[in-house]
């Protein structure tokens, strides 16, 4: 469940280091849990780099799934 809340914040906000500022958790911890929520699942949800947190197709058609379910 923390690992899905911690997706779902990290889409909204765009990034892993605003998502834990928001769940009280450092950005590796929150790095951590979507990447075992992507291994999980067996997709990428976010497309990394150095300076850029992208979403990808499935991470934003898993959000969209997912987001009704948690509120």
């Amino acid at each position: 469940m923390r690992a899905l809340r911690a997706f779902c914040m990290a889409v909204e906000r765009g990034s892993f280091r605003l998502a834990a500022e928001d769940l009280y958790l450092t950005a590796s911890a929150v790095s951590h849990q979507i990447r075992q929520l992507e291994d999980t699942i067996g997709s990428r949800l976010f497309a990394r780099s150095a300076r850029n947190l992208n979403v990808t197709e499935a991470g934003r058609a898993f959000y969209d799934d997912l987001r009704p379910i948690l509120e």
